[in-house]
This record gives structure tokens, C-alpha cells and sequence, in this order.
């Protein structure tokens, strides 16, 4: 029980922690610079790796502590199953990058900008658009009503180009003057200032009951 209430005293503050500088980070940045841009999925992906993998491993160095593997329930199996699963899942939906603060004119354009400079003739669809001197489809997703967006490239080999349309993207929203949406940085800033007062308060109340 101890060392129990030893690791989870250092480990939520660490994870609200992490997660609070997540959404404050994103927001702060949209918020005060008046600016949208574009941050690769992976960051998210990260933050979830280490919201859920410490909880997960828990139970299991717990009874690698006490050298108590017999008495482990269904649900310390269950539950390292289950967020293995989700993480693997995540894995494959949050990759590409998202764009904060868009408009669906600012994102459009920006994004046509850029093709245009790189020299990547296209042909648009629906949430498709066709690079057709190089054979591969950029995935586009836009929710307008929370100023985000999303693109990704369906061919896995052309990774690197969407590195670049990422990164041209950023640069063009530096120098534009466009509007911006700033729904889902709001709530960002929210959840932000909310998590680090829970972090600060969890990291105090262990300290209390440590005491």
C-alpha cells in the first residue's frame, strides 16, 4: 500500500501535469499570436501514451513489488488488454496533422497556396484531393464550427511531402492576415487551466495525506 500511494502521489500531478501543458500549449499559442497552424497528430498521440500507459503497468509493479502474481483479478488483465487496444487504434486514426484556428476560406486557401508553390498540380473532390503528378490523395477533413482541420496522405511513402505541405502551411498562416476560429482553443484553455489546478490540488492532497 505504500509504495501504492507512493506512485500514484508522483505519478497523476506528472500526468495532469503533461496534459495541462498539452492544451495550454496549443491554445496560448492560437489565443495570443492571432495565428492558426498546423501541429502533427503524433504530439496527441504521445500525451495519450502518457496519460494511460502508467496506470496501465501499475497494478502489474505493484505485484512485481510484492511478488503477488497469484492473487491478480480479471480486471488487472482486462485493462492493460483494453488501452493496448485503444493505443494501437490510435496509432492508426490520429495520424496527418491538424490545423487550429482555420477557417474553411483561410484553411482552403492556404493549403491551395502551398500546393501551387510546390508545384503539386491536383485535382479536388469531396474530402480528397488528388495530387496527380505523383499518384497519391491527400485526405482533407475541415469542422469549420470549431476552427479545426485535418490532412493526411493515404499513401504511406509520401509522408514526407506532407511534412512539407505542413510546414509551407505554417508558414504561409505566419505572414497572413486571415481570420480564424478559435472555438475548440477556447475549450483548450479550459481544459488546460482546469487540469493544472487538478494537478496542483492532487499533488497537495497527497501531501496532506502523507502527512
Amino acid at each position: 500500500m505504500d509504495n501504492y500511494f507512493l506512485i500514484l502521489s508522483i505519478m497523476f500531478p506528472i500526468i495532469l501535469g503533461s496534459m495541462a501543458a498539452f492544451f495550454l500549449i496549443i491554445s496560448l499559442r492560437c489565443i495570443l499570436q492571432r495565428k492558426a497552424f498546423l501541429l502533427s497528430n503524433r504530439w496527441l498521440l504521445l500525451f495519450m501514451f502518457i496519460a494511460f500507459v502508467p496506470t496501465t503497468l501499475l497494478p502489474f509493479y505493484l505485484r512485481l513489488v510484492d511478488m503477488d502474481f497469484m492473487n491478480m483479478g480479471l480486471w488487472d488483465l482486462l485493462n492493460p488488454a483494453m488501452v493496448t487496444v485503444l493505443l494501437v487504434m490510435m496509432c492508426y486514426a490520429l495520424k496527418g496533422y491538424v490545423a487550429y484556428g482555420i477557417t474553411d476560406a483561410s484553411f482552403r486557401e492556404a493549403l491551395l497556396d502551398v500546393l501551387e508553390k510546390l508545384q503539386l498540380p491536383h485535382e479536388e473532390s469531396l474530402s480528397t484531393i488528388r495530387l496527380t503528378s505523383i499518384d497519391a490523395d491527400l485526405q482533407v477533413a475541415i469542422q469549420s464550427w470549431l476552427g479545426t482541420g485535418l490532412i493526411k496522405m493515404k499513401q504511406r511513402e509520401h509522408r514526407s511531402l506532407l511534412s512539407d505541405i505542413a510546414r509551407e502551411m505554417n508558414e504561409h498562416f505566419n505572414i497572413s492576415n486571415g481570420p480564424i476560429k478559435l472555438t475548440t482553443c477556447v475549450f483548450y484553455l479550459i481544459m488546460g487551466v482546469l487540469m493544472l489546478i487538478g494537478g496542483i490540488g492532487t499533488l497537495f492532497l497527497f501531501q496532506n495525506i502523507g502527512s
